[in-house]
């Protein structure tokens, strides 16, 4: 952890982990944001699928059972929505975290 913060050049306590108590300034993303943002990529990478089309990129050689292929096939695009939907809500969580981490500094 850095003994002082990027914006204001303030000393920082040992106890400051999120937010500068000076300024404000978001020292750290938290985790969960983090997994957000990859399930956002991992979203993105679905999307790409959905365009191209599943029957080409899923392999039908048995590796996954026949079932879960056609599963898939037929709700792709449910786990198109869920994917970004889970990953919007988890990048919101840790935005939610650091906003109430600076509101309490800045009281």
């Amino acid at each position: 952890m850095a003994s002082r913060c990027p914006e204001c050049y303030a000393e920082l306590p040992e106890d400051a982990l999120w937010v500068c108590p000076g300024c404000g300034y978001t020292l750290r993303t938290p985790r969960v944001s983090k997994i957000g943002i990859l399930f956002l990529v991992l979203g993105l990478v679905t999307v790409i699928v959905y365009v191209v089309g599943p029957t080409l990129v899923i392999p039908r050689n048995g590796w996954i059972p026949f079932d879960l292929v056609d599963y898939l096939y037929l709700n792709w695009s449910l786990l198109v929505i869920l994917t970004f939907g889970l990953g919007l809500f988890l990048v919101a969580a840790g935005a939610w975290k650091v906003r109430a981490e600076r509101a309490k500094v800045l009281v």
